[in-house]
């Protein structure tokens, strides 16, 4: 089913489900954000480097980043512009002491929710938050239950199947969101492995490795595949 927000109560709810990964490379300004960061939400993730969070991301699943742009060693706009290789649908603002206006530009062009400017304001940081959470669940459905009787869990990044519960990797839940999206229609392979692996189109073995793995976790049958055409999700 679709969700809809009807009011700040629900945003607040929703937002505690979310998964929140904050860079920030000072250790007090970290540990103070972060208990801030847990009144919001209850997925949690404070780490002091871009080369953590990349290591981690792919597990953790993050659907609003806050990154620091000042970070030792790979900078938070270079960051940024290596998540959006792969991922278009997180929410993500920068922290920032520059007012320069030139390399802000730059940030802007990343599709970022918007940026704060140290020391944070909590009120702002409230309010961007709330701001991204709505972005998120805008062009999300929360629960969604395949022709198998397969449930996804977009929230838990999970599927139930069988009475099992299936944890998704970051590669599974992005071919599914594409194809929830599409449900309507069929999505050429080439499609799909593009929204996958950009412009790295992935080889023809991790493609049919990454869609039988969804399969044993969904119902083979939730999967329509018409060899040369495409491939579609059907829902209950």
């Amino acid at each position: 089913m679709s969700y809809h927000v009807e009011n700040d109560f629900s945003l607040q709810t929703t937002l505690k489900s979310l998964h929140i990964l904050y860079i920030e490379d000072d250790a007090s300004i970290r540990v103070t954000i972060t208990k801030v960061l847990h009144y919001f939400s209850d997925a949690i993730l404070a780490l002091e480097s871009a080369e953590e969070a990349i290591k981690a991301y792919e597990e953790f699943h993050p659907d609003i980043i806050i990154c620091d742009i000042n970070l030792p060693g790979m900078s938070g706009i270079d960051f940024v512009k290596w998540v959006r290789q792969f991922d278009e649908k997180s929410q993500i603002f920068l922290l920032t002491a520059y007012t320069d206006k030139e390399y802000l530009l730059e940030a802007v062009k990343l599709s970022l929710v918007d940026y704060l400017t140290k020391p944070i304001d909590f009120t702002m940081l409230e309010k961007t938050l709330k701001n991204a959470a709505r972005k998120v669940i805008q062009h999300k459905t929360l629960n969604v239950q395949f022709i198998s009787g397969a449930i996804y869990c977009y929230q838990q990044r999970s599927v139930t199947y069988h009475n099992t519960i299936h944890s998704l990797t970051a590669k599974e839940v992005k071919l599914l969101d594409h194809l929830i999206s599409n449900q309507s229609r069929m999505t050429s392979k080439e499609e799909l492995q593009k929204s996958l692996w950009d412009e790295d189109m992935g080889s023809e073995s991790a493609f049919k490795s990454l869609v039988n793995k969804l399969r044993s976790k969904i119902g083979k049958e939730s999967i329509e595949n018409i060899s040369g055409v495409g491939y579609r999700i059907l829902l209950a």
